[in-house]
Order: C-alpha cells, then sequence, then structure tokens
C-alpha cells in the first residue's frame, strides 16, 4: 500500500528495478513502466478523498497523459520548482521598520521531473504535484505571471510539511527610509537549488532588500543549503542561471504603492 506520508524516494529508477513502479508526490501519481530498451511514465492527478486514503499498487486507474523514451536504461527522478514566480497573500500582514529585517519561510509545491538517467539535464517529463491558481503582479505591461501559493509566508518554520512541499526562506531587509507593510511576497524561483535533509526539502535562502517607493527591491540568492539546514545536500540545481543579483518587484505594485501612499 502507498501510505499518505511516504519517504519520496528521488533519484535513479529502473536500474534493475521491477518493470512497474510508482511513486506518489501530493495529488500527483507516476507510474514508471520498463520494457524492451524503453521507459514508459504516466501520471494522474488523485482527488482530495484519493490523496487522503491509501492507494494498492495494483489498483488500476485511468491515466490523464503519458510519455515513452525508447533507448533509455533508467531515468532519474527529481523535485522541481514551478515554471514561473510564485505569490504568497499574507493573511495577516507585517511591517518592518527603516533599517528592520525579518526571516520569513515560503511552503512551495513541488513537480516530479523525469530526466535521462545518465544525462540528468535531459528531461523527459516533469508533472507538477499541484494545481496552482495563476495571477498577475504588478500593472501592465510590466506585470508578471505567477502562481499563488495556498499559504502565506510564515515568520516561523513550518512544522507540518508534506514531502512534496519545499521550504523556501526569505531574508527580508528595510533599506529605505519608509515603513514597509509586507502584504504579500512575489519569490522569483527559477534561480533556486533544492537541498534535501532527510525527508524535508529546502531552497537556498533569497535576500530581498526593500529600497522604498516605486524601487523594485535588489535580490541576492546565496549559493549552498540555508542556515536551518547546512548539512543538507544538493539534490536538484535550479531551473535557469544567471547572476547572484537582479532586482524585481516583490512587495509592491505600482498600484499598492500609490494606495498606500
Amino acid at each position: 500500500m502507498l501510505a499518505r506520508k511516504d519517504i519520496i524516494d528521488w533519484g535513479a529508477r529502473l536500474f534493475g528495478a521491477p518493470a512497474r513502479s510508482r511513486l506518489r508526490c501530493g495529488h500527483l501519481l507516476v507510474e514508471f513502466s520498463r520494457g524492451e530498451n524503453e521507459v514508459c511514465l504516466a501520471s494522474k492527478r488523485l482527488s482530495d478523498e484519493e490523496a487522503d486514503a491509501a492507494l494498492d499498487r495494483d489498483e488500476p486507474v485511468s491515466w490523464t497523459s503519458w510519455a515513452v523514451c525508447t533507448g533509455a536504461k533508467g531515468v532519474k527522478v527529481l523535485p522541481g520548482l514551478p515554471d514561473l514566480p510564485v505569490l504568497a497573500r499574507q493573511d495577516s500582514p507585517f511591517r518592518l521598520l527603516p533599517g528592520e529585517e525579518t526571516r520569513v519561510y515560503l511552503r512551495i509545491p513541488v513537480s516530479v521531473k523525469v530526466c535521462l538517467g545518465e544525462r540528468d539535464d535531459e528531461l523527459l517529463a516533469e508533472f507538477p504535484s499541484e494545481t496552482m491558481p495563476r495571477v498577475w503582479f504588478g500593472e501592465a505591461p510590466a506585470a508578471e505571471e505567477c502562481y499563488q501559493l495556498g499559504a502565506s509566508a510564515s515568520r516561523a518554520l513550518f512544522t507540518d510539511f508534506e514531502g512534496s512541499e519545499v521550504q523556501a526562506p526569505v531574508l527580508i531587509r528595510n533599506e529605505s527610509r519608509e515603513v514597509l507593510e509586507v502584504t504579500q511576497i512575489c519569490l522569483r524561483v527559477a534561480r533556486l537549488s533544492l537541498y534535501r535533509l532527510g525527508s524535508t526539502l529546502w531552497t537556498n535562502e533569497t535576500i530581498a532588500r526593500y529600497q522604498g517607493g516605486m524601487n523594485p527591491s535588489r535580490l541576492s540568492i546565496k549559493s549552498g543549503p540555508p542556515l536551518e539546514a547546512p548539512s543538507a545536500k544538493l539534490l536538484a540545481p535550479p531551473r535557469e542561471t544567471g547572476p547572484e543579483t537582479i532586482v524585481g518587484r516583490t512587495f509592491r505594485s505600482f498600484r499598492r504603492w500609490a494606495e498606500w501612499r
């Protein structure tokens, strides 16, 4: 039986493994089957009832998507971050005075990325574990499409994590001369790596320096695992590479800044 909180077996599969195996990640079920000189993949979105119940490994399911790769002896299964920025809207907004800083944490659903076992950079398929609504952050023509997270950012560590989620730490520094009221946080995840400590997934730390007014924030990504999990091991590289420091709107759009003023 597949238990609700099974530890997800990330890594290599089908190298001498059974001809058919399954992996469950949140509301996603992925099946791997091996034929002669080929690997077949299929996925199914689980309902809330199916996700909460045990699922027999031999129970037939109606697959919603599939892919076939020939000439492969095995695959590597890795977690991935969303392909768009994520937006956390705060149920309980908080304020930072000029010069203050605070640390917050975002919980982000991961996707299941299936790569060729011999070449991690060759992606065969990617299956999101959860369906998140798409929203716009900012105003045209510079508005960004994001996924809206189901939970607000927390100023304390999350303790009720599932294996299908990653915890992303963000250090917020108010480097302006005005009070920063945090009602939402837009996190750009494309350059974040994924680390594992036990059964828990982490990203590296993002430092968001608020500059005040309509100025975009200065964003820096620290290398290596976060200070909360210094011995965590690198599991998956970032989706994109680029400079460690960028600028981007993180807390306020033009309209929200005007309303606040």
